[in-house]
């Protein structure tokens, strides 16, 4: 039997990045996801129609990952999915920064409790 590598461990970087994602909570992974949309909409310089329209193409119909449970997860998954190598190490690094704010202000949440 063959091993499956999923399209997103042919990067290392990007295959850190989800594993890091779905040890999260839904609740950042929510957060983290809305975020990750409006960076792709706003830094990067695709065709924002096409990108909307394959997100109505690609619907999901099962949800066999673990990233399918949260539509703005998977519809920010599925954008990063179609990215030329360039683009896709862009909105990583964007991201990451994104990341480390958004868990900042958890922690200080927790925190305040």
């Amino acid at each position: 039997m063959a091993n499956y590598v999923r399209w997103y461990d042919k990067d290392p970087d990007l295959s850190h990045l989800m594993t890091f994602l779905e040890g999260l909570s839904e609740d950042v992974r929510g957060e983290i996801a809305q975020d990750l949309i409006q960076i792709i909409l706003s830094e990067l310089k695709t065709n924002k129609d096409g990108e909307i329209f394959q997100l109505g193409e690609s619907k999901i119909t099962e949800y066999k990952r673990w990233y399918d449970k949260n539509i703005s997860l998977h519809s920010a998954i599925e954008i990063i999915k179609n990215l030329d190598t360039e683009q896709r190490k862009e909105i990583i690094s964007l991201l990451m920064e994104s990341i480390v704010q958004i868990l900042a202000e958890h922690m200080y949440d927790i925190d305040k409790e």
